[in-house]
């Protein structure tokens, strides 16, 4: 009795063993899930850093002024010696800009079925880095204050293009809904007028990638 006592108890852990490779594969969900995250923070931040420039931008007396490009660009172009209010808009753009990059970086990589990864992320992070260059110029004076406008705009519209192409991808696999590429649409049309729109387009925008902020267990499993 004492014996058979023994060899049941001893038994009992080895089948506890045998269940223990199950979290496994829950590790391997988790890493996906914090891919997914990644992309609704981004989706989330990107536009808010957009908006909070265009109210820098606007307090600073630069929203008003005509001609301002689809991002708000004469944040970076700015001659040296501006306000630190525009210096700090200027940053907010770059920021913005780089989170846009990242977001279509990130969007890019769940494609399944068009091969945009690559060429988006090039063109994304392209723009980006011109944005950032722009304003480092504009600050440190090896820029002059009249900057052509394919140098001021152009890094920023290269980004919002990649993130065009990568929002059109989403939604023709059926992992974004029609509606919110329209309001993407809609977005970017206030963002291109020259009449301080920023900050209203960048709500828009918000309510346009709100689809992508939804959690992990909502959306569809990317191979």
């Amino acid at each position: 009795m004492t014996t058979s006592t023994l060899t049941r108890t001893g038994t009992a852990p080895l089948s506890g063993t045998v269940t223990a490779p199950r979290p496994a594969g829950t590790s391997t969900s988790s890493t996906a899930t914090g891919a997914v995250d990644r992309v609704a923070v981004l989706a989330l931040v990107a536009p808010l850093l957009l908006f909070a420039h265009g109210i820098a931008a606007w307090v600073d007396g630069l929203g008003g002024t005509p001609g301002l490009d689809a991002l708000g660009a004469d944040g970076p172009s700015a001659p040296a010696g501006q306000s630190p209010l525009a210096v700090a808009a200027g940053a907010l753009l770059v920021l913005a800009t780089a989170a846009f990059a990242w977001l279509t970086t990130s969007l890019g990589a769940r494609a399944q079925h068009l091969p945009v990864a690559v060429p988006t992320a090039l063109l994304a992070a392209f723009g980006a880095g011109a944005t950032g260059a722009v304003w480092v110029g504009g600050l440190t004076g090896l820029l002059p204050a009249a900057v052509p406008a394919a140098l001021a705009v152009g890094g920023q519209l290269l980004t919002a293009l990649a993130l065009a192409l990568v929002l059109a991808t989403t939604w023709l696999e059926g992992r974004m809904p029609g509606s919110s590429l329209a309001l993407a649409g809609v977005a970017a049309t206030l963002l291109a007028l020259p009449w301080g729109l920023e900050p209203l387009g960048a709500l828009v925008l918000l309510i346009a990638l709100a689809p992508l902020t939804r959690p992990a267990e909502n959306l569809p499993e990317v191979a």
